[in-house]
């Protein structure tokens, strides 16, 4: 099975079962964030914590399985879908002036994906309406010179 068929089998499972996110994250001590990042196959989970999961939705071995195999990265960028496209628009209006702040406060370099966690939380607004804050946090990695 595709990485496509692998997620959408996998969301079909949770879905049915009506497990969120945050369960699944529960289940294996994780960032829901991750989670939900590695049940797209963006990231990968021991296979311990993909037994776990497997066992909480029933997912057959070759799903189990597929949940602890190396991703593969390939759906970058997507414009079509109104959030992925939202978050794109962000970082093309404010990208290059959060570089600049960022260099002012630690200098010449760039923020890791790598050691970085990431977290979404919904907050109220100062009229009370729903709002999403999405919370990047990145080790600082300074370019050497030489």
């Amino acid at each position: 099975m595709d990485k496509d068929g692998i997620r959408k089998a996998i969301k079909e499972k949770r879905l049915a079962k009506k497990v969120s996110i945050a369960d699944v994250a529960k289940t294996v001590g994780k960032n829901p964030t991750f989670v939900a990042a590695a049940l797209n196959g963006n990231h990968r989970f021991t296979p311990d914590e993909a037994g776990k999961i497997g066992g909480l939705l029933g997912l057959d071995a070759e799903l189990t399985a597929a949940l602890s195999k190396f991703p593969v990265r390939t759906d970058f960028p997507n414009a079509t879908d109104p959030f992925k496209y939202r978050l794109l628009e962000i970082i093309g209006v404010y990208g290059d002036s959060l570089r600049d702040q960022a260099n002012e406060m630690f200098g010449d370099g760039i923020m890791s994906a790598i050691d970085f966690t990431l977290d979404m939380e919904k907050v109220t607004g100062s009229q009370g309406e729903a709002r999403c804050k999405i919370t990047l946090n990145g080790k600082w990695l300074e370019y050497k010179t030489f």
